[in-house]
């Protein structure tokens, strides 16, 4: 029953009503389209908000608190594309390209997800870890380059197109990595004080840019419905 009622909870929420109407604007033919540009903004100040908020909580944690988690996050997003792979080559007999796209997706982490997950858990006053955005960024490469690894071992034509050098600068170049680990670094440095100086920006707005960034995802995924007949 607490479970149906949390379910419910969440189907309430303003972020997840307001993916509902993104696609239900597309299902209508309502012209309501975001500005260009608009879409990458809200992912860049999402992105920068979860990392310095986590940096700030990482600040007054200790080593002893934060290492078994990290260690955890770590190993989850290694086995959990392992598996899915194989389970998607041998089992579902996916060829081993999309096994491995798949994996990644599987094991990374969705930012806009745990976003969600935040304010969901804020909602109901619900108390969780201040480093968990720390996880967030803990796992936001391993699984991708766990897949791609497979990939390369696994088939004798990306063993020749799969440079690890390129792959590897835009991972940690990437623009989610740079904004989740770059917002860390300057969370645990400037600690309190310095939340106090972007928390006008970067913590009340919060919601409000997470409800319309779920907009746009709710618009965009109301046009790719048609792709499910083809899957």
């Amino acid at each position: 029953m607490e479970i149906l009622n949390s379910l419910i909870a969440n189907l309430q929420t303003p972020m997840f009503l307001a993916f509902l109407l993104g696609i239900f604007a597309t299902l209508i033919k309502s012209d309501l389209k975001f500005p260009d540009g608009m879409y990458t903004g809200l992912t860049i100040y999402l992105l920068f908000a979860i990392g310095l908020k986590g940096g700030v909580k990482l600040n007054s944690t200790s080593i002893e608190e934060f290492y078994k988690p990290a260690i955890v996050a770590l190993m989850l997003c290694i086995s959990i594309p392992i598996i899915v792979y194989f389970l998607l080559t041998k089992i579902g007999k996916y060829d081993k390209a999309n096994s491995a796209a798949l994996a990644a997706h599987y094991g990374s982490v969705s930012a806009v997800t745990f976003s969600e997950a935040l304010a969901f858990l804020e909602s109901l006053h619900i108390p969780y870890e201040g480093y968990m955005p720390s996880m967030l960024a803990i796992m936001e490469i391993p699984a991708i380059i766990v897949a791609l690894f497979l990939l390369k071992t696994n088939s004798s034509q990306e063993k020749e197109n799969l440079s690890w050098k390129k792959v590897t600068h835009e991972l940690f170049t990437g623009k989610g990595t740079l904004l989740l680990i770059g917002g860390l670094i300057i969370g645990i440095l400037s600690g309190k004080k310095g939340h106090e100086q972007f928390a006008p920006l970067f913590e009340v707005p919060f919601r409000g840019m997470l409800i319309l960034f779920l907009l746009e995802v709710g618009i965009v995924t109301g046009r790719r419905l048609s792709d499910l007949k083809q899957a």
